[in-house]
């Protein structure tokens, strides 16, 4: 009887050898993927995925009685499926209209962001009138078990120059730079320090504020922008939770930005990608494994839960004594000494205002439970230093510190139950405290 098969039992044979080289050859590849990415963001997780997927069709292909093109029309099929599907996720990447970065939080540097503008002083700008949406948990929360899931939500237009300002603004009695304290994410349009302050003076205040910025950037942009909008008074936010931690990054990351060469398609691609960011995001560890919140939580005499991520500088609090060494301040005292030249030149009076960290204010305020270290955090005396440093170079000083905690002991929080930033109660309270100055340094 003539066998009902295109191929005689010799090359059947060679056949099913060549298909069971190449099906090892591939589950070789992918175990040496798994060995070598064992540290890679995302990229080993994919690995065993594609490894487990190959193995689960091992016992199929050995002890199926299907032929060789059986075996491989199945598999092709089934592969072809969970492929369409991947790709209908990747698509929106591929096109550049989904960054995945920002869907599943992965850790990237700013000027890798979408919406982000590398820049060889900024390190990184926003893109001009864009619209900035984004969706944000406190991060005071980051990494605690059963604690609240109150989300933040940003919906705001950037000005002309990539800041949070009116469309149209091109002059300011005032401008304020700063750091994330000053763009204000958390809060609305017109509940910003910014828009409080020019209520309170009656004359139009520019926010120069960019999240994530230091020392050296905010230097850069006092340069860059704010004469532009020919103020009478500069007031620039120092923040002690990281500034001088950033200005001790600055130079490392300026060297990165500069090394940039733009990326290819395949690269931009595979950074904004799916499967790579949903598997780094699965490999990232979760909130089931940290400190319960009731530990980093303190209660307010009204029981409201503050919470604290770290004491007065970001960081492991063990890590604080030292932040002030003398040659960070110097190089502290370098950027204040250019800003108090640049605002001379452009006719700006220059103010420092001292922003304290959220466990400055409220520490003595909260009573903590018994398994808390808050309570063992040290406070140390940046605001002297750095007020000592801002006028050894000849720049006037505000420390905020006071007006907060007087407002925290009497009133509504000045800062976010559960996160490190101002509530716009605290914005209020530091516009209140800005216009109180600039009122009394203008008093003949």
């Amino acid at each position: 009887m003539r066998r009902n098969s295109l191929l005689t039992p010799r090359r059947e044979r060679l056949a099913r050898i060549l298909v069971l080289a190449a099906w090892w050859g591939v589950v070789g590849y992918f175990a040496r993927e798994v060995l070598g990415t064992r540290d890679a963001n995302g990229e080993h997780l994919i690995a065993v995925a594609v490894l487990a997927y190959l193995a689960a069709w091992c016992p199929v292909l050995a002890l199926s009685r299907w032929g060789p093109a059986g075996k491989l029309g199945r598999f092709a099929a089934c592969t072809a499926s969970i492929a369409a599907g991947i790709a209908v996720a990747e698509a929106p990447a591929a096109l550049g209209r989904i960054d995945y970065r920002e869907v599943f939080h992965t850790p990237t540097p700013p000027w890798r962001r979408s919406g982000n503008l590398a820049d060889p002083d900024l390190l990184f700008a926003r893109k001009p009138g864009s619209r900035l949406t984004l969706r944000f948990q406190g991060s005071d929360l980051h990494g605690l078990r059963d604690a609240p899931k109150d989300v933040y939500t940003c919906d705001t237009t950037l000005d002309a120059l990539g800041f949070r300002n009116p469309a149209g603004l091109d002059a300011a009695e005032v401008v304020l730079i700063g750091d994330s304290f000053v763009e204000g994410l958390q809060v609305a349009d017109d509940k910003l320090v910014s828009a409080r302050l020019a209520e309170r003076i009656g004359a139009p205040v520019a926010n120069l504020g960019r999240t994530g910025y230091g020392p050296r950037q905010e230097l850069a942009v006092l340069e860059r922008h704010a004469a532009g909008f020919n103020p009478r008074a500069c007031v620039w936010f120092f923040y002690e939770g990281n500034d001088l931690q950033d200005l001790g990054s600055y130079e490392a990351q300026r060297e990165r930005v500069k090394a940039l060469r733009p990326e290819s398609f395949k690269r931009a691609w595979q950074a904004r990608s799916f499967s790579r960011n949903a598997a780094g995001w699965l490999m990232r560890p979760g909130s089931r494994d940290g400190a319960p919140a009731r530990e980093r939580a303190g209660l307010l005499a009204d029981g409201t839960a503050v919470y604290f991520s770290c004491g007065v500088h970001e960081g492991a609090p063990e890590a604080v004594a030292g932040r002030a060494r003398p040659e960070t301040t110097a190089g502290l005292r370098d950027v204040f000494e250019e800003a108090a030249e640049a605002s001379r030149a452009r006719g700006m009076e220059l103010i420092v205002a001292f922003v304290p960290a959220k466990f400055r204010v409220y520490r003595d305020l909260c009573r903590f439970d018994d398994s808390s270290p808050c309570p063992s955090w040290p406070v140390d005396d940046l605001p002297t230093v750095v007020a000592g440093v801002a006028r050894a170079a000849g720049v006037d000083f505000l420390d905020l510190t006071p007006a907060l905690k007087s407002a925290a002991e009497s009133g509504p929080l000045v800062y976010l139950a559960d996160d490190t930033h101002w509530s716009a109660e605290g914005h209020r309270v530091a516009a209140a405290a800005i216009a109180e100055r600039i009122a009394r340094d203008r008093k003949p």
